[in-house]
């Protein structure tokens, strides 16, 4: 500092005050520029000041996706004349500019008073940055990095707030994931589905009000916090939600909706609970299918607190043998002989037998499935090994694989493996894999039942005609057999022969044999039913008008008969 500055700010009372004022404790910018305030006011008259205006101008920034422009008068005499202001202008630390406007009262400022100014108003600036770095360090703290929206650590902490001042029980929590956002990602590249992601997520905070908050957990999972009154029109609004992107000159109009999970949040007394309870409500809406909204009740908490007791079981279950195989026998419909058999588990526990809707679900989505298949597909090989080293007859038999086996990439090289280390023909063994409603990668599944095919493995696909994706499965999967889904099959009972469901069930018969592949009709009950089949020509059927699920001495007796 030079001698003229030292002598127009010395260190007195007036001059301790604006010091102290200036540089007192704030957590906010508003906090910061009240300190300003009346630091300034102290001085003012010393510094013949007429008015200063500070203005703040943030680019846009991930954690400030629309970046900041705002104004606030610092402080105001009140005077009607103002001579020309002092413009001053400073960088900040973490990216922007802040401009001052400083005017006299009366005639302008001499030389010697710019420069008190300008120091004065730099060390104001310091106060002022440093509080804008302390923002931007909490903002980066509590803000998801790839959205912009708030991060669950700020979630919580915005919980905690209406926990403590009793309002908790006027909001509700949505815990919702976009279905089906990995289509975006193959559709665009991943750089590209990460703007898509914070497009979206910015679209949706516009739909909540300035007391409500979202948050995103990680992967496309968000949590939101609203009032009460506005849940139901948040819900209908982000079940369908419309956004165009484009990149590189494509342009693709994308359509996203949600699972959720739906809480009340009305006696929630720690932020945990918040989570836990939107959490719950998401998987049992997982569990009823993609774009099921859930609502939180205490019978589905008890019922996912069973399903994970299920899942923990499973290790120790597997080890103790406690999963079976029944056999189902496919029967061709022209001699009535066995042609094969379908291998069905089930876990035999504390004495009980416990059907597959009750486990295979939750395997299935928690990974532990790929695990049972192979161990079912062991079995099987065990099964067919023992009876050949007794010179017993044998029948090819299927065994499921789930779809989650598509991700890994020796999948072929095991299950071929497993065949060869029980030394009994390839021929003897059926992939079955079921169709369901998620985006199909057909190349890996093509790819897959290709090897499959080379190495002398037939392959099936179970469920047909219960997804969206039927045709273009038949289309560009080169399976062997196809199973008709129960469902499509005419006469389910004496009343029902409906003409659209015969022509439908008789184009699919005759399309299946025109692709040179063999047709399994499923869950064939009635002798009705199986008249109608064979006048159509399919192949095999499998159900309770031959045969139940046998368990495996049942079965080797079934062998044996023949019919």
């Amino acid at each position: 500092m030079d001698n003229t500055i030292d002598k127009s700010i010395q260190m007195d009372s007036q001059m301790k005050e604006f010091f102290e004022c200036i540089s007192g404790d704030a957590d906010t910018q508003q906090q910061r520029i009240q300190c300003i305030r009346n630091g300034l006011a102290a001085i003012a008259d010393r510094l013949r000041l007429g008015k200063a205006e500070i203005t703040v101008d943030i680019p846009k920034n991930r954690f400030m996706p629309l970046g900041e422009r705002s104004s606030a008068v610092l402080y105001e005499r009140e005077v009607t004349e103002l001579g020309t202001p002092v413009d001053i202008e400073m960088k900040i630390r973490t990216g922007g500019t802040v401009f001052i406007k400083d005017y006299p009262y009366g005639p302008g400022y001499s030389e010697e008073e710019i420069q008190t100014h300008r120091f004065i108003f730099r060390e104001i600036f310091i106060q002022y940055n440093r509080t804008l770095a302390q923002c931007m360090l909490e903002k980066i703290m509590n803000t998801d990095i790839n959205t912009g929206v708030a991060n669950q650590n700020s979630l919580m902490y915005y919980a905690v707030n209406l926990i403590n001042n009793g309002r908790i029980g006027d909001y509700t929590g949505i815990f919702f994931n976009i279905h089906n956002f990995k289509y975006v990602n193959k559709v665009f590249d991943y750089s590209q589905g990460d703007v898509i992601l914070r497009n979206y997520a910015h679209m949706v905070k516009s739909y909540l009000d300035s007391d409500e908050e979202i948050a995103r957990l990680g992967g496309d999972n968000f949590v939101v916090i609203c009032r009460n009154e506005n849940a139901s029109d948040f819900i209908s609004k982000i079940k369908d939600v419309h956004m165009s992107h484009e990149f590189r000159s494509v342009k693709r109009e994308l359509q996203l909706g949600v699972t959720a999970g739906i809480a009340c949040l009305e006696g929630v007394d720690k932020p945990r609970e918040v989570m836990a309870r939107t959490s719950i409500a998401y998987q049992a809406a997982r569990k009823t299918g993609a774009g099921s909204i859930v609502v939180y009740t205490k019978e589905i908490q008890k019922q996912l607190m069973d399903d994970q007791e299920i899942l923990a079981a499973f290790p120790q279950a597997l080890a103790a043998g406690e999963f079976v195989v029944y056999y189902q026998p496919k029967v061709r419909i022209a001699d009535k002989s066995i042609y094969g058999a379908e291998a069905l588990v089930r876990w035999v526990r504390d004495g009980q037998v416990v059907t597959p809707a009750r486990f295979i679900p939750q395997f299935e989505r928690e990974g532990s499935v790929c695990r049972l298949d192979y161990y079912m597909l062991e079995q099987v090989c065990g099964f067919l090994k023992s009876r050949l080293d007794k010179g017993l007859k044998i029948v090819p038999v299927s065994v499921n694989f789930s779809r989650r086996h598509l991700e890994e990439g020796d999948l072929v090289e095991r299950i071929t493996g497993t065949i060869d280390r029980f030394g009994i023909d390839r021929s003897y063994i059926e992939i079955e894999l079921t169709e369901s409603e998620d985006y199909q990668n057909y190349e890996i599944m093509s790819s897959v039942i290709g090897r499959l095919k080379e190495r002398g493995i037939s392959t099936s696909i179970d469920d047909f005609g219960t997804g969206f994706s039927s045709l273009n499965m038949i289309k560009k999967v080169d399976l062997d057999t196809i199973k008709i889904d129960k469902s499509l099959i005419p006469f389910d009972d004496v009343n029902n022969n409906k003409h659209q469901d015969i022509v439908m069930f008789s184009s699919i018969i005759d399309l299946i044999g025109r692709l040179g592949k063999k047709s399994v009709a499923e869950g064939v009950e009635t002798t009705q039913q199986l008249d109608y089949l064979e006048k159509l020509g399919c192949d095999i059927v499998q159900g309770y008008v031959f045969d139940k699920p046998l368990p495996k001495d049942e079965f080797e007796q079934r062998l044996e008969s023949g019919y």
